[in-house]
């Protein structure tokens, strides 16, 4: 593992000739001075000379939230870089959503010499011995979304998973009472229920359903997260449940496949549909009735927090242990208004690609 950067003064504080009068004066001058140069100068030496490389650990680049949250971290490198003049080089590490590769990915990016890791783990019962290795290691973690069962780690940024599933639930059930289907059944398409992020976002969307006086009667996990999963698990499930009113899904692909299939099924107009996570394409099924809410996260502006916590401890600030991001709730009503935020931190910007990415 590399050293952390050091402090140095460069160049000479007094160079040049003067009268003795002179030296007397500047000697005086110094003696008030010196506490603040010894203060300022080395923090302006060593941003200079500053050389961080950091590994973004991720489930998987197939699912657009991690390229958004990658997007985030690398605009936050080249932000502070550009203020700092210190050289940070970001790497993604892809998991393809297999606990094993993580395991292998973070002794990879540790055997490269990271400074600091960051990581949003495939699970929450895997993330432990990740963390247990970057600890033996002496490289810090900072967990960015899903959340870990227990470790050490410096910090966790993360959604308000479990109000913005109530927050969307809440609209669902009410759009279903409107049109005349309260205590109306619902259908869900989850995240891994293994995540913590994914037992919130449950735990949300059931307390708004129930609330409501309806009942989730059938759900199904997503493994590949990809939109044609979603698809045939929808398809299947309003098969197997045509008095179902209500679908909700819990990512971006699932909400995507879900409309597919529903529009394939020819009941657009029998069932109100919301969703959590927000991709441009659920905006626009928004903007069109079709999509009555969406709670949206901000995985643009969630890896931004991450590295800055992330490079604040790096320097040997004190940061928080949890700092939680809320979700947008988006709407057929206020859609129009929310564009430019969600252009800003739910969405990749022009500004900062998609990281380099190991092997």
């Amino acid at each position: 593992m590399t050293d952390s950067p050091t402090n140095r003064l460069t160049g000479p504080l007094l160079s040049g000739r003067m009268t003795r009068r002179g030296a007397i004066q500047r000697a005086a001058g110094l003696s008030l001075a010196l506490p603040a140069l010894a203060a300022a100068q080395p923090l302006a030496a060593r941003a200079a000379n500053e050389t961080f490389s950091i590994a973004y650990l991720t489930p998987g680049l197939n699912v657009p939230f991690w390229k958004y949250l990658s997007d985030g971290i690398k605009q936050a490198a080249e932000r502070d870089s550009a203020k700092s003049g210190a050289a940070i080089d970001v790497t993604d590490y892809d998991s393809r959503n297999d606990a094993g590769t993580q395991l292998q990915n973070a002794q990879d990016a540790i055997t490269a010499g990271v400074n600091l890791i960051i990581i949003s783990p495939t699970d929450s019962s895997s993330a432990p011995t990740v963390l247990d290795l970057a600890r033996d290691s002496d490289v810090p973690v900072i967990i960015a979304d899903i959340g870990t069962d227990e470790g050490d780690y410096v910090s966790f940024v993360i959604s308000s998973n479990e109000t913005g599933a109530y927050d969307a639930g809440k609209v669902l059930t009410q759009q279903m009472e409107k049109n005349g289907w309260k205590d109306a059944d619902v259908l869900m398409i989850t995240i891994s229920q293994a995540r913590k992020n994914g037992q919130n976002r449950t735990k949300g969307i059931t307390r708004a359903v129930e609330e409501a006086g309806s009942k989730i009667v059938q759900f199904l996990e997503s493994k590949d997260y990809t939109r044609a999963e979603a698809q045939t698990q929808a398809s299947d499930m309003l098969t197997a449940n045509p008095d179902a009113r209500g679908f909700f899904t819990q990512h971006d692909e699932a909400a995507l496949g879900t409309w597919t299939a529903i529009e394939e099924s020819g009941r657009q107009a029998d069932l109100v549909f919301a969703s959590f996570d927000g991709s441009p394409e659920s905006v626009e099924l928004i903007k069109q009735g079709k999509l009555a809410a969406a709670s949206m996260q901000q995985p643009v502006l969630m890896g931004r927090l991450s590295m800055e916590v992330g490079l604040k401890h790096l320097r040997g600030e004190e940061v928080e242990k949890e700092t939680e991001v809320p979700t947008i709730l988006v709407t057929p009503e206020n859609v129009k208004e929310l564009e430019s935020t969600l252009a800003d931190t739910v969405f990749p910007a022009a500004e900062g690609a998609a990281t380099p990415q190991a092997g």
